[in-house]
């Protein structure tokens, strides 16, 4: 594999000040030649459209999904699919209940979008677009505490959320969903079935990346959770950021690729936030590692076999703050 493809946003410089779902205002897709380390933009998205708020939409691409030739993107309030490498948008989807969507995964001929404002993913008809069904991500109603007929694109943000759902994925012939206030992921199948990724520990989880019998999880403080998916227990924790390579305090873990037994994994920059809870892992790092907080995103490579960092991939200021998702080059 000699490139792979990373999807995020650059921050406002003042998004802070503006508030939840304001903070991005550029979506950004870039390519790492991991052999030269160069970064190469292919993709850059600065303005909205109707499916957005008129006033600083949020614009960022979330976990994208790579299929053959095709290139699902998801923003915050809709899904493009694109042609790789001509990057021509074949589809736009988008529904009033798209409100801060945080990934989409082709499944079974299906698509499933995390709805993370409504704490909900959408199951999509991968070649029409409409909704199949809405699942809240704790087995209540859709609209316990939300409105049917609100246009929830035109809504900046619905926080403070009851779960968060981050990731689907299939394991066992089931669907599967991260959420990030639970730090668990839960069967969309069967309710009762769940698999406790933190133990309750205060860090966020995000992806769910099967690879046979096994579910690695990203833990946002630099940590990936290997799971068994036959016992539904996590069984292994790589604690990549007590490695000397790791090397200082990173941002927000989240994107996760796998490609033989080399991990690529993505780590945004840090950025202030008024949920300051989510961040209590960092004073814990920084106690740990005296350099500094990486001013930067960056891609690290770690080795399974060798249980080691093999390479650093920092990634230029002006290109990316925030990484969703670390994956493929559509062939």
């Amino acid at each position: 594999m000699k490139n792979i493809l990373i999807t995020g946003a650059l921050e406002r410089s003042n998004g802070f000040e503006l508030g939840d779902g304001k903070y991005y205002g550029c979506a950004k897709l870039l390519k790492l030649n991991l052999e030269s380390g160069a970064v190469t933009e292919l993709l850059s998205v600065a303005e909205g459209n109707e499916n957005f708020p008129n006033e600083h939409p949020n614009l960022q691409f979330t976990s994208a999904y790579v299929e053959k030739a095709t290139l699902w993107l998801p923003m915050d309030t809709e899904i493009r699919k694109y042609n790789y490498p001509e990057l021509k948008v074949l589809q736009t989807i988008s529904h009033p209940c798209f409100q801060n969507i945080h990934s989409v995964t082709a499944i079974d001929g299906f698509l499933y979008a995390t709805s993370t404002g409504l704490d909900t993913v959408a199951v999509l008809n991968k070649e029409e677009g409409n909704i199949v069904k809405l699942i809240n991500a704790e087995g209540k109603s859709t609209w316990h505490r939300f409105l049917a007929d609100t246009d929830y694109r035109q809504v900046h943000s619905t926080r403070p959320h009851e779960c968060h759902p981050n990731y689907v994925f299939k394991a066992n012939s089931k669907i599967w969903v991260t959420r990030c206030t639970q730090e668990d992921a839960i069967c969309l199948d069967d309710f009762a079935s769940v698999i406790d990724i933190t133990g309750g520990s205060g860090i966020a989880v995000h992806d769910g990346v099967v690879l046979d019998d096994k579910i690695f999880f990203t833990a946002v403080d630099g940590c990936i959770m290997i799971a068994d998916a036959n016992q539904k227990t996590v069984i292994e924790t790589l604690e990549i950021n007590k490695l000397t390579e790791f090397d200082g305090v990173r941002g927000w873990c989240r994107g996760l690729l796998i490609d033989d037994d080399i991990l690529y994994i993505g780590f945004s920059r840090l950025r202030k936030t008024r949920a300051k809870g989510k961040l209590a892992w960092v004073k814990k790092l920084a106690k740990r590692n005296k350099n500094d907080v990486f001013t930067y995103a960056s891609i690290l490579a770690f080795d399974l076999k060798s249980g080691k960092i093999v390479a650093d991939y920092p990634l230029p200021e002006e290109s990316i703050h925030a990484i969703y998702s670390v994956i493929n080059e559509p062939s």
